[in-house]
């Protein structure tokens, strides 16, 4: 149970938002922060810097419209601070990951700003201000030079990088804050650099199926 003397872990979450499997994470956390002391701060990670030029034309597209919905997250934090960013990052992953609505459409893009309880107008000023593209590039830099190489990540208490948990449904309650116990305790060993199992079958992520290889 979680007293007012209870010390917060914090915990910054790396995320981009064409990664189902990052999205699956992030509501895994929102769990935890309900039944565990912890505080998650959601920040953002680049995929399409990552893969800039290796990929292949769906996945180049795929990427551009996660880069234009970095860009509007990035303005929504400038708004509303980290709060508004993890607000509109539901919102949006709500609308692509679960309803299959367009990533980069301005509209979609408008209404999850709506959806956070933002200006839709926020979206063309992202889209429209280079110094967004700037500040998504600086973040994504200061993750990898913290670790992090792809999404999920999480960071604990200012600690490194580690990629994961890769989970492949929603994980609730008692059930999310019995997997962060054990996951604590490895991310705070300082000789356990990686675990990884096959991945097998697919995972449901609302009404829409995502192959192994996502």
């Amino acid at each position: 149970m979680t007293t007012p003397q209870t010390p917060l872990t914090d915990v910054e979450l790396f995320v981009d938002p064409a990664c189902p499997w990052a999205w699956l994470t992030s509501r895994w956390m929102v769990e935890v922060e309900r039944v565990r002391p912890v505080r998650v701060t959601t920040r953002l990670f680049c995929l399409a810097e990552v893969n800039r030029g290796r990929e292949d034309g769906r996945l180049r597209e795929a990427h551009a419209a996660a880069e234009r919905a970095l860009r509007v997250l990035v303005q929504a934090r400038r708004t509303a601070g980290s709060s508004g960013l993890a607000d509109t990052y539901t919102a949006l992953e709500e609308a692509h990951q679960e309803r299959g609505e367009p990533l980069g459409d301005t509209d979609v893009l408008a209404s999850s700003l709506a959806a956070a309880g933002l200006d839709r107008a926020l979206a063309e000023r992202a889209l429209a201000d280079d110094s967004t593209r700037d500040e998504l590039l600086e973040e994504h830099r200061a993750a990898v030079a913290r670790g992090a190489f792809g999404v999920p990540t999480l960071c604990v208490d200012g600690g490194p990088g580690f990629f994961g948990p890769v989970v492949d449904i929603r994980i609730r309650g008692e059930d999310a804050g019995a997997l962060w116990d054990h996951l604590a305790w490895l991310l705070r060993h300082g000789h356990v650099f990686e675990v990884k199992r096959e991945r097998t079958g697919k995972a449901q992520v609302g009404r829409y199926l995502v192959a192994q290889t996502s």
